[in-house]
């Protein structure tokens, strides 16, 4: 997953504060065909890169935060 489209996904998560629940949910949102099987394998890929950004900005958030 880019950063760009990752920033962008992120801010209409909720920003860095988003469960993983609603990071997934404005992933697919931007999807128009996330109910095919054949395509499955590399959707669930692009999501599970997205989570990793996610968890790594939340530990930089936790750890630059006052």
């Amino acid at each position: 997953m880019p950063y760009a489209q990752y920033l962008r996904i992120e801010t209409y998560a909720g920003g860095v504060g988003c469960t993983n629940k609603q990071f997934i949910k404005a992933c697919l949102r931007l999807l128009n065909n996330k109910y095919s099987r054949q395509e499955r394998d590399i959707r669930h890929a692009w999501l599970r890169d997205g989570l990793d950004i996610l968890n790594k900005e939340r530990s930089l958030y936790i750890s630059n935060s006052f």
